[in-house]
């Protein structure tokens, strides 16, 4: 591929991300002086308690996710013939609409059951939204898998169970890292279904919210989102070395 043409891709990620994410990194470093006191209210027992809560938050939603979608990829991926694009179009099928509807219409559905504005109602939000993208990280790992190894085991006298433990599983190990990534990065961060279904949990991205543009804190809520994103790259890279490679 010619040089120029990987320009424009590199223009717009230099336009609407590293010269936005350099403002943000001058201004937690309190631009235009410099100084680190930003970083250290960070410290304080109340933002601690906003990092463990989003750290629960999405620690539980992909461990659900992850619960949920297997199965589901494992059918599409090997047991469901031709019924397989069928399938995937319908684990699509939520995108077509959009990301705040969709959190509207679990608000409808969750009001006359008393649940809204609780931790659960956060978690079904959530699990909803990022469900397709742990389920097709797995599908697409799975659905290489080869089929002469599963027999290979069934010959030697494995049961499913065994084969699924023993070759299944750990062949689908990149798609399992994928999808974990995939689903608890955005999750970590997310800002609108907790806002909208959980009320007054605080996450780091609803207090983000809140200092950026309701207190106009530009200082701190620039140190906040760079120590997110400074705890999340630390994270991927530490799990990435231990888990093995990504595929996708």
């Amino acid at each position: 591929m010619r040089r120029e043409l990987a320009f424009p891709s590199l223009a717009y990620l230099l336009i609407f991300f590293y010269i936005p994410f350099l403002i943000v990194l001058l201004y937690s470093v309190g631009f235009p002086e410099f100084t680190l006191k930003y970083y250290a209210e960070l410290f304080d027992a109340l933002y601690l308690k906003v990092f463990i809560n989003s750290l629960i938050l999405a620690g539980t939603t992909t461990i659900l996710c992850l619960i949920l979608a297997y199965p589901v990829a494992y059918y599409i991926a090997l047991k469901a013939g031709k019924w397989k694009n069928f399938l995937l179009v319908l684990v699509i099928l939520p995108f077509w609409i959009s990301f705040l509807l969709r959190t509207y219409a679990i608000m409808t559905l969750l009001n006359p059951l008393g649940l809204m504005f609780t931790f659960p109602a956060i978690l079904i939000g959530m699990v909803y939204d990022y469900l397709p993208f742990m389920i097709l990280p797995l599908y697409a790992s799975l659905e290489r898998l080869s089929r002469s190894q599963l027999e290979a085991s069934y010959v030697l006298g494995a049961r499913p169970a065994e084969t699924f433990l023993r070759v299944t599983l750990p062949l689908s190990k990149p798609g399992i890292v994928a999808g974990i990534i995939l689903v608890f990065t955005p999750a970590l961060g997310e800002f609108v279904v907790p806002l909208m279904l959980g009320g007054t949990y605080m996450t780091i991205g609803t207090v983000t919210w809140d200092l950026f543009l309701r207190y106009h804190n530009w200082w701190k809520g620039s140190a906040l989102s760079t120590l997110y994103i400074f705890v999340v790259l630390v994270a991927i890279t530490i799990y990435i070395k231990r888990a093995g490679r990504i595929e996708l």
